[in-house]
């Protein structure tokens, strides 16, 4: 499968909220592909906060890859895939699940120095277990520490185990590590695995289906790690073992009974994402996605000691009220949504979006301004199938109590995690097929790293490429270059309009297309009362011929005109519409009253933006709308002027919409000549063996794949007159690259440089030796710019083209 470069989505704010009535709308947004093809399975991205700005990506298979640059560097950082259990290649939950670095890690001579930590599913010693106690894996929680030679590697022999759990199933781990403001280290764990907390394993659990009520389950249970978040302090001592500390403030330390001391907080099911904002005014939360069971996904805002219902509850709903509850009142998410088959009657209030909640992140970078503040997060798909269909969603974070997220479109991938980087840029790690395996259809791997952008938008309006009008008293009449009437006549025969625009042609392939509105001026109508008039999607083709101009009773059809029975008129072989009228959708696109006061009458809705949208995706089906107007009451006709009218009164579709920024001339040249996307091309290196460097070649526009001579990029001649030479230097310059700096010096004595020609940012040349640039031959907009320097004769001058680039 080709990568995809890009992909556009709208995200909408969600709900209302109490304090301060509507929510902030957030802007639209593009995905721009960083590696697309490299990764099998990405679960997790993060950053190390030490100004590196590297991503980690967690690759489940068991291995941390870097992203710099936005390239993937071919080495991995960590390989742990010897130590974890066998991954199921059809679908499996476990494996390499995140990993955090220490709050001191780029801090010298700090205990956590280049000390991270990685969650992965290890096989357990005590694995199979038995019937009634099974043991499936082993969740493991090890420190290590990065090479002392390079810091892209990590030292595998450092390996030390922090924290291991046995659990019952494959599904539910968590897996999720974060360091806290507070320096500890928190982890998600689920709650065990199979269904409803309720499996063997389970507390008070057995097997079996019809689920037994009233079993107090994992994530109720204070003796057990599962269905819980815990929080630790990793170079602490204090813990079981001595491998790690326990906060003297966790909630339930000194509880006794054997309740265990880690534990932050209880009743969750399956924890698969959470973050940390500080927010200016609301301080520091931490907000987690708790996957659902059968109908509901859940967001929290997290506190120490809280008890957030599962099993008792499936978000604010009961799930097992007979089921003993855990200590604390259940604390309510603060934003949930149901499964796309849920019956909504007993869920009221919810909308269906998706079957597992992905949490993300309150947007804090300075890219996308409207953006800060709204939590964005997704769902990983609209069903179980094969088919991928992620979401992606947000919340505006400032007052989301009784908030409710919305939709915003089904994205062709398994949406897996979201990532943050240390600008707070925000990523989405992606899968094309459930696995971890390789995509089905080309063996390559399925995984894509996004970066969320903001999009580009537009304003567009278009008149018609097709008008006409049909009239019910006859398939002999058209009006395909007058006016377009619609409504019922005074003798109770009826006009529909036609009106067709040519989408495809005027707004970018890929766009999402944000509102649509059609004008149309009423120029005339007999009737006394306003009359509702409605658009319908028409489905089938039709043609626009030569007849017309009518007075409202039609004009004789000429050939390929549309008529009442005929979408193709034609005296001998006519095209019949299936329906007679105009085959249309049996959905009205949009309503409006027109009223008996000549001027333009307006048409909107979501419907026609979901009808512009499908034109634009598929071009195959644009037929138009059909205009029906009151067909039950006589004199109802309205006429509006058409496509020949004078300019100002014709129809007019505005269209806003939303489409990918462009790519830099870096990622054009990049994604060119290396593939898949995010390959990573090191400046210095020399893909086709030619002793041009990478650099190079990117600065003087030529193939990095092909041989090229270096001779054309940086040119010197001289020639001498009496006691003077003059001394002539030439090198090509893309002035697209600008993230290139080109600086042309010179020197006496190889030891002092002196800059004489300069370009930075694609800007034209300046300098003491500049001359002139032209365009090169048949390659514009590349430019060879010229200098010049006036010596003596006598002196040895040297030159070198010095170029860097901005990362």
């Amino acid at each position: 499968m080709k990568p995809l470069r890009a992909l556009l989505l709208g995200i909408f704010a969600a709900g209302f909220s109490l304090a301060t009535g509507v929510a902030a709308t957030p802007p639209a947004l593009s995905l721009k592909t960083i590696s697309s093809g490299q990764l099998i399975a990405p679960v997790f991205i993060t950053n190390a906060a030490d100004g590196s700005k590297r991503l980690f990506v967690c690759d489940q298979v068991g291995k941390v890859r870097i992203v710099q640059d936005e390239m993937l560097l071919p080495t991995p950082f960590l390989d742990v895939s010897s130590e974890m259990v066998t991954l199921s290649p059809n679908y499996d939950e476990r494996g390499l699940l995140s990993v955090a670095f220490h709050p001191d890690f780029a801090h010298v001579g700090m205990p956590g120095y280049h000390k991270f930590y990685v969650f992965y599913s290890a096989p357990s010693p005590n694995a199979p277990g038995t019937t009634t106690n099974p043991v499936n894996c082993r969740s493991t929680i090890s420190e290590f520490q990065v090479s002392a030679s390079n810091p892209n590697v990590a030292d595998p022999t450092s390996e030390r185990v922090v924290l291991s759990y046995d659990k019952p199933q494959s599904n539910h781990n968590g897996g999720q590590l974060g360091f806290g403001p507070d320096g500890y280290l928190y982890i998600s764990v689920g709650d065990g695995g199979s269904q409803h907390d309720n499996d063997y394993g389970h507390t008070g659990g057995q097997s079996g289906d019809p689920v037994v009520s009233g079993n107090l389950g994992n994530a109720q249970d204070l003796t057990k790690l599962l269905g819980k978040i815990l929080r630790i302090d990793p170079l602490g001592t204090n813990g079981p073992g001595g491998s790690y500390g326990i906060p003297a403030s966790n909630p339930f330390v000194g509880a006794g009974g054997g309740v265990r001391e880690e534990i932050y907080t209880l009743g969750m099911r399956n924890p698969w994402r959470f973050s940390f904002d500080t927010d200016p005014v609301l301080g520091a939360r931490m907000i987690e996605g708790d996957v659902g069971q059968d109908n509901v996904e859940e967001i929290n805002l997290i506190v120490s000691g809280g008890n957030y219902g599962w099993r008792i509850k499936e978000g604010t709903f009961n799930h097992d009220s007979t089921a003993p509850s855990g200590p604390g009142p259940l604390i309510d998410p603060v934003a949930e949504y149901a499964h796309p088959l849920t019956n909504l009657t007993n869920y009221p209030g919810l909308t269906r979006i998706g079957v597992a909640v992905v949490g993300g992140y309150v947007y804090r970078g300075n890219a996308i301004p409207s953006l800060v503040g709204q939590y964005v997060f997704g769902d990983y798909s609209t069903s179980t199938s094969s088919t991928p269909a992620g979401v992606l969603l947000a919340l505006d974070s400032s007052n989301w109590s009784l908030s409710r997220p919305l939709v915003v479109g089904n994205v062709p991938f398994f949406l897996m995690s979201m990532g943050q980087g240390e600008d707070g840029e925000l990523y989405v790690a992606t899968e094309v097929a459930r696995g971890p395996r390789l995509n089905p259809t080309n063996s390559q791997p399925s995984g894509t790293i996004y970066k969320i952008v903001q999009a580009q938008t537009a304003t567009i309006t278009l008149a018609p490429v097709q008008d006409n009008t049909l009239f019910s008293e006859s398939s002999a009449l058209s009006n395909a270059v007058g006016n377009i009437y619609a409504g019922e006549t005074n003798t109770g025969t009826w006009r529909r309009g036609l009106l067709a625009f040519d989408i495809a042609n005027n707004v970018p392939t890929g766009a999402v297309i944000n509102s649509a509105q059609l004008s149309l001026n009423m120029n005339f109508t007999a009737a006394t009362t306003a009359a509702n008039m409605s658009l319908y999607k028409v489905s089938q083709s039709w043609g626009e011929g030569t007849s017309g101009p009518s007075s409202g009773g039609g004009s004789p059809a000429t050939v390929n005109d549309a008529t009442w029975g005929d979408r193709f008129y034609d005296p001998t072989s006519p095209t019949a519409w299936a329906v007679a009228g105009g085959t249309h959708s049996a959905t009205v696109t949009a309503t409006t009253s027109v009223g008996t006061t000549a001027g333009f009458y307006t048409w909107t809705s979501s419907q026609m933006v979901t009808d512009v949208q499908g034109w634009l995706t598929t071009p195959s089906t644009n037929f138009g709308w059909l205009l029906i107007g009151d067909e039950t009451t006589v004199q109802t006709t309205r006429r509006f002027d058409s496509r020949e009218s004078a300019a100002g009164v014709q129809p007019a579709l505005q269209l806003t919409y939303s489409f990918a920024p462009p790519l830099t001339r870096r990622e054009t040249w990049l994604q060119q000549y290396f593939t898949p996307v995010g390959t990573f091309v090191s400046d210095t290196a020399d893909a086709n063996g030619n002793g041009v460097s990478n650099l190079l070649e990117y600065a003087y526009s030529f193939s990095p794949i092909a041989a090229n001579s270096s001779s054309p990029g940086f040119q010197t001649s001289a020639s001498t007159s009496g006691t003077t030479t003059t001394y002539m230097m030439t090198f090509r310059r893309d002035p697209r690259a600008v993230d290139l700096t080109y600086q042309l010096q010179t020197s006496d004595d190889l030891a002092h440089w002196t800059t004489v020609v300069q370009s930075a940012g694609g800007a034209s040349p300046t300098g003491s030796a500049f001359v002139s640039e032209a365009d090169a031959p048949g390659e514009a907009p590349v430019k060879v710019v010229t200098a010049v320097e006036t010596l003596s004769s006598s002196v040895k001058h040297f030159s070198r083209l010095q170029i860097t680039r901005s990362q």
